[in-house]
């Protein structure tokens, strides 16, 4: 039987921070002051200034940077940046 490829792996903490500077990133792009962001920072349905188009964009260069789509089964329910975190080390196999 062949082997599975190897995966990228991150930990929590990594992709937690890449997480808040895209959204920090998303944010200056539409001329936005980015509040104070954090594990708790809601992305979905919050009031970050990001919207749904926002949030796609960042799922996508998420799913470049690791390799990996934690979606590709359908969506999971996420709503802080640390659930989103959570989802890519779960699918990195971390």
């Amino acid at each position: 039987m062949p082997e599975e490829p190897d995966r990228k792996q991150f930990d929590h903490a990594m992709l937690l921070d890449r997480i808040l500077s895209g959204v920090r990133d998303l944010l200056l792009a539409k001329g936005l002051d980015p509040p104070l962001l954090g594990p708790t920072t809601i992305l979905v349905k919050g009031d970050t200034g990001i919207d749904s188009l926002d949030l796609a964009a960042l799922l996508v260069e998420l799913e470049l940077f690791c390799d990996v789509d934690p979606f590709a089964d359908g969506f999971k329910d996420f709503r802080t940046a640390a659930e989103l975190a959570n989802l890519y080390v779960a699918a990195t196999g971390r």
